[in-house]
């Protein structure tokens, strides 16, 4: 077994050797598809835990020789938002449970997030604070890739929102995919924003409050999809 630990939470660690027992046998599943995602509840805690599907054979062996894993990029990705002044769920530990050469079961867990909402759920409020919160995200978007962020699975689902202390705060999950670097470009940026689910004024008051001319911004979407 091989575990990373946030030092902050080195009282949970004989839970966390664990991880795979409790996972089976405990807690709420919340989503699955290829990985499963379970909520655990631990000394006043609530976890929020991703089993990992077993990677094809190729992914495994580039793995072993020189690929991080997913759950351990899921580990340090957090982190390093969390550095720069972003929200993201606080990591807690990655464990993997080796199962053979070149198999093995891998775990990352977080707390989980109090954030309420999802940006899709952003399209169902009123128009006014629709509004607001597209504006609020699209000032978040913009500082995020001035840092040199670039989500590659920025889709609404993986943007959390919710007001805090009466503004609008942000939290970005699935980020073991993302890129870290120099400044991303507007052009780059716009063809981010791609990934995210909205009509015609939601990318016009995105391309809007981020300072990009529409006809620009959405050019560069259209363009980005067609190679896609």
């Amino acid at each position: 077994m091989k575990i990373i630990l946030n030092p902050k939470y080195e009282h949970l660690r004989n839970y966390l050797k664990d991880l795979e027992v409790h996972f089976e046998r405990e807690g709420k599943e919340i989503f699955r598809d290829r990985n499963v995602l379970r909520t655990l509840e631990v000394e006043g805690l609530t976890l929020c835990v991703k089993k990992y599907a077993l990677p094809s054979l190729r992914a495994r062996i580039a793995q072993r020789i020189y690929k991080s894993s997913k759950g351990k990029k899921a580990y340090f990705r957090p982190l390093e938002l969390r550095e720069r002044g972003f929200d993201s769920p606080e990591p807690v530990a990655f464990v993997r449970y080796p199962k053979g050469l070149l198999k093995s079961d891998t775990y990352f867990a977080c707390l989980y997030s109090p954030y309420r909402y999802n940006l899709l759920d952003a399209l169902t409020l009123p128009y006014d604070e629709r509004c607001e919160v597209i504006r609020r995200f699209a000032a978040f978007a913009a500082r995020l890739h001035e840092q040199g962020f670039l989500h590659r699975d920025f889709s609404s689902g993986n943007v959390l929102f919710d007001q805090v202390d009466g503004r609008y705060r942000f939290s970005l999950i699935d980020t073991n995919s993302m890129r870290i670097g120099r400044p991303v470009s507007v052009e780059k940026g716009c063809a981010n924003l791609l990934g995210l689910s909205g009509d015609d004024e939601f990318f016009t008051l995105l391309a809007k409050a981020r300072g990009v001319p529409v006809e620009r911004c959405i050019e560069i979407m259209k363009q980005s999809d067609a190679e896609h």
